[in-house]
């Protein structure tokens, strides 16, 4: 129990890279089958009554056996309508089958034995399929420059619930899945010799059937349902620059705007709009800029010295729903300097040099996971 196992696998076709052929294929399948069985314990104690409890000094042992089977087949062609316009179209249809069975049993501790079962061991299966398109069209204005606007639908396959020791929350129950329409327009292009390469992208998001997970206590499980209807959209930037031999300068930065349309919520018997809130876990703005330098420190560049310096920006975010539960916009700053030697290399690396504390990850009951804080090391690297 406790584990979870994966099998992958896929296959793919494509046609040749030759560049005089307008027509450019590619079709693929790719299936996976996973085991997900979990046993877990939640030990009531003495103050029991705390959480309504008849009883005290017992567990309640909940197992939830767990298989998912899924395949999945592709398509994409993309052909040159002339030397500056091509056009491409794709196709993907994906079905997985779920099934999941639940056993729920009381234990009066210290005895070891189960003495009797709070829900019998009942399983369920569940069924989804989807096709989702895609379609582009990129514009080579120039060699070096492309303009290009996208549009492609996303899925997400639904599931069933698990089984916790809330009476109101109910087990195996089916969420369904997630339908995303996403629109992206932007340009490539690169400048001054190939030393400058600047991509620029703005996109749009519609989110259906918003699958939310919820921590139901004192079992710490996780329960997901669909409530709502979720908006996104926003700009993304990246630069890449050669200012001089060896010294390489990357930017980076994101802007999203991801706010929920609808998101009706039961809470304490009632309902809760929270219309309006922002997406958990979504940063209103991510930077990073980086700075690298390489020097040969031999005449067949096969001994090179290398450091570099990184800046890392994070803005606003919430870990909750209600959006009650923040981090304010932080930076952390990262650092390294090594030297390889043929096959062989050892980098020494600095994380969080000025130890700054933010959060990285909160729960919706008030919990938070701090960042790493400062920390240093080496890594030894070699290459057969």
């Amino acid at each position: 129990f406790n584990t979870v196992k994966v099998l992958t696998e896929e296959l793919k076709l494509s046609s040749s890279a030759d560049e005089s052929n307008p027509f450019k294929w590619a079709l693929g399948t790719y299936l996976f089958h996973q085991i997900n069985d979990v046993k877990q314990a939640t030990i009531f104690g003495a103050d029991a009554a705390m959480f309504g409890a008849p009883d005290t000094d017992f567990s309640l042992i909940n197992t939830t056996k767990a298989k998912s089977n899924g395949i999945a087949f592709y398509g994409q062609g993309t052909y040159s309508l002339s030397p500056k316009l091509d056009f491409t179209a794709g196709l993907r249809y994906d079905h997985e089958k779920k099934k999941q069975s639940v056993l729920g049993e009381y234990q009066k501790d210290p005895d070891p034995n189960p003495a009797f079962q709070t829900r019998p061991d009942t399983s369920a299966t569940a069924n989804f399929n989807a096709f989702s398109p895609k379609v582009s069209i990129a514009f080579h204005s120039t060699e070096n420059n492309t303009f290009y606007a996208t549009y492609s639908k996303g899925f997400r396959a639904g599931g069933l619930t698990s089984l916790s020791s809330d009476p109101s929350v109910p087990a195996l129950y089916a969420y369904k899945p997630e339908h995303s329409n996403n629109i992206e327009v932007g340009n490539k292009a690169q400048l001054l010799d190939n030393r400058l390469t600047l991509n620029v992208s703005a996109f749009y998001s519609t989110v259906t059937d918003v699958q939310v997970p919820t921590l139901v206590l004192p079992d710490a499980v996780t329960i997901t349902k669909n409530s709502g209807k979720l908006t996104s959209k926003g700009v993304e930037a990246e630069v890449n620059s050669t200012l001089a031999k060896g010294l390489e300068l990357n930017y980076s930065f994101g802007y999203t705007d991801a706010e929920y349309n609808t998101l009706k919520l039961s809470q304490n018997g009632g309902e809760v709009n929270l219309k309006g809130k922002r997406q958990i876990f979504t940063p209103a703005v991510t930077s990073l800029l980086a700075a690298q330098y390489s020097a040969a420190l031999s005449a067949d560049n096969s001994c090179k010295l290398t450091f570099r310096g990184e800046w890392k920006y994070l803005g606003k975010q919430y870990f909750d729903l209600a959006n009650t539960l923040e981090q304010s916009a932080y930076s952390v700053f990262n650092a390294s300097a090594g030297v390889s030697i043929k096959n062989y290399s050892i980098l020494l690396w600095g994380r969080n040099l000025g130890d700054k504390k933010y959060v990285s990850y909160g729960y919706d009951f008030g919990a938070v996971h701090l960042g790493s804080p400062f920390t240093f090391g080496a890594t030894l690297a070699a290459r057969f």
